[in-house]
This record gives structure tokens, C-alpha cells and sequence, in this order.
């Protein structure tokens, strides 16, 4: 992580591209004259413009402005929006990652008292972000969003739309692990955290927005597969909600099915719904007007048939209810893991052997070519809301192996199974992999010392649970006062040997690590 400091080594030592923001020539790939290091002998501190960032996964400029705006993705505590005043004024923003997270020193780094985050903290000029939210807290009281996992996903800026008034030159920011976009409204032309309202709410893992034509904000929902465009009716009129059922919902031919979409609602009070049917699927809402049509099947068929409302002021919504008829070709195909084992539990560095299969109603048992792979690492938050890091793909294979990756616990993994048939339609099978845990016991001799162990501070005794044999930091803070006198005490060795800040990898039996300090005084200083 020390990486995204590396801007600040001494002249000869090379620039690392972490955490940067690059200002280049897309034709070349250099650096531009005008950069804060433009004069540097190091092609890549003649690139960059701003660092200290940890996971800027998604930026851009705020329009009529030089102002870039970029959101970083926090460790354990914070999720921050950085600004750079100006793109091209030679002046470089430091925004302290890692010595920093959010407004505070990140406690696993002051604890190590490391060279590169001590100087900066000594002499101060790092650039503070605009706004932070804590991972354990609401970003608008009164929203919806979980807590716990939190991962910004999306900047965007209002331009031009036909929203209201109350929403120009805003900006909208997305959260993929809470499922919601905000927008930061402005106070004086600029925006302000002062003013936040929930924009969008439910998505299914937002992962960038953007404005498009009209000035309209679209989102990607990673999780949905949908690319959806937010748009403004005008006047206070707001869309219905389509909601339709088929009773049943399979069966052989002739199959009778009973539909119902009384479900649908409308957010405004006295707003009466239409209702338009498609039930033979030809994209025709021309079969009945009733709110609770039936219908009758007499062929075999994997049908979507379709509803829609709309409201009396002319907004609509729609929606599909899928029946099944007898065993028509074109279902989508039926995937099967055969290993692993749900039941697997795994260490970090072990082979996992994988092997599946799939049959489709229309086309049998699907070659390998059918079939691909997907691992990914769920990693979750305390409160248990989770969000995923995709791990590897292996695409056009029946079996294979992966070797299990090192994370923070609690995470664990999803293997997923694709089959795609010879008509396009596909299915898929999931298992989730739990690791096996291990659990490690800090003590310090004397007691209630202050240890780091990861990026959090703790007084002895306490315990963590992490997967065997994952890689941990840990560090002896030194010097500290220790209760009950307020006595300083040095930091002199870990029972076990090694660094005063040092990995160690987590056994599969656990294990106890102890500090050893003494007492600071007159002949022997800290």
C-alpha cells in the first residue's frame, strides 16, 4: 500500500502508478507538459497529477470545470470522494493513502511508525477528500441502504437533464455493496454534503453511472444484468409498479392458466391502473384489458407473458410472469456441479478440483464447450451484507482446479456453473465454499498493550478469527502508555521472534502471539 506514497521517495527511487491519477497524451502515453512533476526524470512521476488514493475505481469532471472527481474505495472504516481542484494547474494532491483513511491516520499505519506515513504526518499537506461516509453508517438517515459493506462505484454529475431544479449540477455517486445511488445537491453552485438525498434505491450491485442523452443519469446493475436510464416524468406524477402472478405456472397441454396482476400499485394516492395483457408473447399487449385474464395453452411452450399498467395520467410499467408447458425445446439448460462438495471448506493456497455437467431439453447432455466457470469471493461485512470480488474464469471447460485465494475474514467463496445451449439460452448453478477458520490470541507482557492487526488497534488480551492460512499484519505499537499507571513502556520483542511490524501466516491449528515490552525510565529511555 506504501505504493500510492511513492511520489514522495527520495530523488532516484522510482515512481510506482498506484493510486495515481494519470494526466497523459493518448497518442504517445507521456506525461503532459503543465504536470506537477512534468520536469521529473522518472516518466511515470511526469504522469501523474494526484496520488495517496487507495481504489479509485471510477472518476470524472465536473462539467464546465477543470475539477476531477474521483471516488476510493475505503479499507475497513471509510469510502471517500477526492477532488482535483483543477486537472492542469501543476499542483499535485496527495489525498494520504495509506497513512490516511478518511479524515484520520489509518491505525494500522501510525501503529508501525513507518518512515513515508511519519513524515507526512509531521509535515501535514495531504489534500483531506470531500466527503466520507463510515462503512457503519447511514449516508442519508433515512434511507433505505444497508450498512456494513460499502464499495463507492460510480460518479456522475448532472448536466442538462429535465429533473428538477433542486437537482442541477449535482452529484450522483453509487454504492455497489448497499445497492443505492445518491445524489449530492448543491449549496452555492457547489455540491454539498449538506445536502443528500437517496436518488436511486434496490439496485442490484450498481457498478458505474453515467449521463446520457437528455442529461438523464444510467446505471449498470452488475447483479441484475441491466443497463437502466433514470428519467423525470414532469409534474408530480409518478410511474406505477407492474406486478403479475399465473396460477399455475407449469403443467402439460392443454395448460389453463389463471393471471392476476391486481398486485400493481401506483405511489400516488387516487390514480386509477389499466391493464393491458400480451399473453401469447408476440410483444402485442392485445389479448385483455382485464385485471384477471385466463388463458389456455395448448402447445408446448416456455412463455413470458407480459403485463401492463398504466396510470391515469398516462405513466406506465411492465412486467413478465413466465408458464411452462409441458417440455418445450428452448428451456433454458439444467447445470450440475458434481465437485466440489458444497460441504468443502477450504485454506488459503489449497487445490480445489471442480467438475460439472449440464443437459438441455432441446440439444441433451452439452459439450464442454457449453460450460464456464466463474470463482468469486464474497466478502462481508460484520452486520452480514456482502459484496463480491470475481477471482478467476475459465470459460469452454467440464472440470478444472483452482488454488483458494488469501482475503479477510469473514468472506468465503461461490463457484458458479454456466451452461449456454445451441439456441443462446442458459442456466446456472451456484455453491457457496466456506473456509476453514482459525483463531488468534494477542496477549502482551505487560498487559493492555495497544497491538495492530490488520488495519485495527486493539488492547491485550483479544482474539481474531481469519481463514488458515491467510497472510496477517501485525504490529506492536511502541512507544505507548499502559493502564493502570500511564507508565511508557517500549516494545522489546514477540515471544515468537521476528519485527516489531511483521506478516505472519495463520496456522491451521491458531496461535497465540505475545509482545514483550519494558518499562521506559531514566537510564533506559524509549
Amino acid at each position: 500500500a506504501l505504493r500510492s506514497q511513492s511520489p514522495r521517495r527520495a530523488a532516484g527511487q522510482p515512481v510506482l502508478l498506484n493510486g495515481a491519477l494519470l494526466r497523459i497524451d493518448p497518442d504517445t502515453g507521456d506525461g503532459l507538459p503543465g504536470n506537477p512533476f512534468a520536469s521529473s526524470a522518472d516518466a511515470n512521476a511526469r504522469r501523474v497529477i494526484a496520488y495517496g488514493s487507495r481504489n479509485q475505481f471510477r472518476f470524472g469532471f465536473r462539467p464546465g470545470t477543470g475539477e476531477l472527481w474521483a471516488g476510493d474505495v475505503g479499507w475497513n472504516t471509510w469510502e471517500e470522494i477526492n477532488r482535483v481542484a483543477d486537472a492542469g494547474d501543476g499542483v499535485a494532491e496527495n489525498f494520504g493513502w495509506p497513512c490516511f483513511e478518511g479524515n484520520a491516520r489509518q491505525a494500522g499505519y501510525d501503529g508501525a511508525n513507518l518512515d513515508r506515513c511519519e513524515s507526512l504526518y509531521s509535515a501535514g499537506g495531504q489534500t483531506a477528500p470531500y466527503y466520507t461516509y463510515n462503512h457503519s453508517a447511514k449516508v442519508v438517515a433515512t434511507d433505505p441502504c444497508p450498512t456494513g459493506g460499502s464499495s463507492i462505484s460510480g460518479i456522475a454529475f448532472e448536466s442538462g437533464s429535465s429533473y428538477p431544479a433542486e437537482y442541477a449540477g449535482a452529484l450522483f455517486f453509487a454504492d455497489s455493496s448497499r445497492g443505492c445511488i445518491w445524489a449530492m445537491q448543491t449549496v452555492g453552485g457547489q455540491p454539498s454534503p449538506s445536502r443528500l438525498v437517496p436518488f436511486v434505491t434496490g439496485v442490484s450491485t450498481p457498478v458505474q453511472v453515467l449521463t446520457g442523452p437528455g442529461g438523464d443519469l444510467f446505471y449498470v446493475a452488475l447483479g441484475s444484468g441491466e443497463l437502466r436510464r433514470v428519467s423525470y416524468a414532469g409534474g408530480t406524477n409518478r410511474p406505477p409498479v407492474a406486478a403479475a402472478t399465473a396460477t399455475p405456472s407449469s403443467g402439460p397441454a392443454p395448460l389453463t392458466v389463471q393471471f392476476d396482476g391486481t398486485g400493481s400499485t401506483d405511489p400516488d394516492a387516487g390514480d386509477t391502473l389499466s391493464y393491458a395483457w400480451d399473453l401469447d408473447a408476440d410483444g402485442a399487449y392485445d389479448d385483455s384489458a382485464d385485471p384477471r385474464p385466463t388463458w389456455t395453452y395448448t402447445t408446448a411452450a416456455a412463455v413470458d407473458a407480459g403485463l401492463r399498467v398504466t396510470d391515469s395520467h398516462g405513466a406506465t410499467a411492465a412486467t413478465t410472469v413466465r408458464v411452462t408447458v409441458g417440455t418445450p425445446a428452448g428451456l433454458d439448460p439444467v447445470p450440475v456441479i458434481d465437485t466440489p462438495s458444497p460441504a468443502l471448506t477450504w485454506s488459503v493456497g489449497q487445490p480445489v478440483a471442480f467438475s460439472g455437467r449440464a443437459v438441455d431439453a432441446q440439444d441433451g447432455d452439452l459439450p464442454p464447450s457449453a460450460l464456464s466457470w466463474r470463482l468469486a469471493i464474497r466478502h462481508c461485512a460484520a452486520n452480514g451484507t456482502c459484496h463480491t470480488h470475481n477471482v478467476q474464469d475459465v470459460p469452454g471447460a467440464a472440470a478444472g482446479s483452482f488454488v483458494a485465494p488469501d482475503h479477510e475474514y469473514p468472506s468465503y467463496l461461490q463457484l458458479t456453473l454456466t451452461a449456454t445451449d445451441s439456441t443462446g439460452r442458459t442456466g446456472s448453478k451456484t455453491i457457496d465454499l466456506q473456509p476453514k477458520t482459525v483463531t488468534l490470541n494477542f496477549t502482551s507482557n505487560p498487559g493492555q498493550a495497544t497491538l495492530t492487526v490488520g488495519g485495527t488497534q486493539q488492547r491485550t488480551p483479544f482474539a481474531r478469527t481469519v481463514i488458515a492460512g491467510s497472510v496477517n499484519s501485525i504490529s506492536a505499537d511502541s512507544p505507548q502508555n499502559l493502564p493502570p499507571l500511564n507508565l511508557k513502556y517500549a516494545f522489546t520483542s514477540w515471544a515468537h521472534g521476528g519485527a516489531r511490524t511483521q506478516n505472519v501466516v495463520a496456522p491451521a491449528t491458531g496461535a497465540t502471539y505475545q509482545a514483550n515490552y519494558r518499562l521506559c525510565w531514566l537510564l533506559q529511555p524509549c
